[in-house]
């Protein structure tokens, strides 16, 4: 009895102690994810329209040195099996990473003349982004124990991100005055590396759990059930999630065809509308979270297609809003862009969610979910050179037209992912 009693007291020290360090990490991938999603915003919104239309760079040179930055992305699988199999302490190899991506961003941006050396910047801020992400989802992992704690995790940090997605476009609202003085965009590009900085103190929250943490996570009972997967699983998730991305054909050059097209004053709306989409992109995150607690006592073979249906309906809505987009005039691209933030957010969530889950039925969890999303990094490698090549003489609307194309053959693969419950052991 009194050996009980010192193993009960023994779980609730655990227990609280993960609990202290759970909510030092949170605090630690907020502050994370809010920079990465600054610099992320001011790479893939507003260095375009510098480039492109102040710049105004040859776009074959441009799109070759983009081919040529994001294949670093394709490390990350590698990055992956590192963590699982070889990482101990997490936290320093993110920590040395946070401080090579801040270097990197400052002299990419400030570089964006000399397309050569920003290739390489770009590729070294691209390379850090990805150690620092894998090291992150590799804790995330950990401490995700069920498919409600999971999604909880994943509606977090993206609520981070989004809130830091907006600050740009408050910046720019404040600083571009004149979109043609050079003066001002230094001025916007500098008040961007100064936002980056807290970066830096996230360090001071982060906590690795170490090898100890599994023992800790079995006192807990709390390990996922996951379904038996098939090899083929992995293939067709991985293709589905591949062609959901192909709306980065005309990513680059968009805030391009909107100043061109629209006007200069139309591109401004649009820039400070970065506060709307954000808060309608949390809104289809914590959507998907409500419905997949709404399922929580599904098991999991149940809830991946749940999942899969999930992500067929809102992915066909959002291919017919890709259509009506083509055609539209400004303020009906507005209407639909905020509709498809919600949209997105409900099928990323379940996407994300769903490669957690396969992924979890391997030995190097980290290493297989890195393996799902390589598909992005393969996105973004076709598809962002390809539409910065392609904007020279083709229409945008002709390549939103395209990415919705594409956007239809990912449901195909997506259909043929089947899942069987785990045989039951006596």
């Amino acid at each position: 009895m009194k050996c009980l009693k010192t193993s009960s007291n023994i779980l609730v020290l655990d227990l609280k102690e993960i609990a202290r360090v759970k909510k030092r990490n949170y605090i630690g991938f907020f502050i994370i994810y809010f920079t990465l999603s600054i610099i992320q915003i001011y790479l893939a919104v507003y260095l375009p329209l510098y480039l492109l239309n102040i710049r105004s760079v040859v776009r074959s040179e441009l799109a070759f040195i983009q081919i040529l930055a994001f294949s670093v992305l394709f490390i990350d699988p590698v990055l992956g099996f590192s963590f699982d199999k070889f990482v101990k302490n997490k936290k320093i190899i993110i920590s040395f990473s946070i401080l090579f991506f801040l270097i990197s961003f400052f002299v990419s941006i400030f570089s964006s003349n000399y397309l050569p050396i920003f290739g390489l910047f770009l590729a070294l801020n691209l390379l850090s982004q990805g150690i620092i992400k894998v090291g992150i989802s590799k804790m995330i992992i950990d401490l995700s124990a069920n498919e409600i704690i999971k999604d909880n995790n994943l509606v977090t940090i993206n609520i981070s991100s989004n809130i830091g997605s907006f600050i740009p476009s408050i910046v720019f609202l404040f600083v571009l005055s004149d979109l043609f003085d050079l003066n001002h965009w230094n001025m916007f590009f500098l008040i961007g590396v100064l936002l980056s900085l807290p970066m830096l103190v996230s360090i001071i929250f982060l906590k690795d759990f170490g090898n100890s943490f599994q023992k800790k996570k079995d006192l807990q009972n709390e390990v996922m059930n996951s379904p038996k997967v098939s090899p083929f699983n992995f293939i067709f998730l991985f293709l589905s999630y591949l062609l959901i991305w192909s709306d980065k054909l005309y990513q680059f050059p968009f805030s391009s065809w909107i100043f061109n097209k629209f006007g200069q004053q139309s591109f401004s709306l649009y820039s400070i509308s970065y506060i709307v989409f954000v808060l309608l992109n949390i809104s289809g995150w914590i959507i998907g979270q409500k419905i997949s607690k709404k399922n929580s006592a599904l098991d999991s073979t149940f809830k991946i297609k749940k999942r899969k249906k999930i992500i067929i309906i809102t992915v066909v809505i959002y291919i017919f809003l890709t259509f009506v987009m083509a055609f539209s005039d400004f303020f009906l691209m507005m209407i639909v862009q905020g509709i498809i933030q919600v949209l997105a957010g409900i099928f990323l969530l379940n996407y994300i969610s769903l490669m957690m889950t396969i992924a979890n039925n391997g030995k190097h969890k980290t290493f297989l979910f890195q393996c799902l999303k390589l598909a992005y990094a393969f996105s973004c490698v076709i598809f962002i050179p390809l539409g910065t090549f392609l904007s020279d003489f083709i229409p945008i609307e002709t390549l939103i037209l395209i990415a919705g194309v594409l956007s239809t053959l990912a449901l195909a693969p997506l259909i043929l992912l089947k899942v069987k419950p785990k045989k039951k052991s006596f």
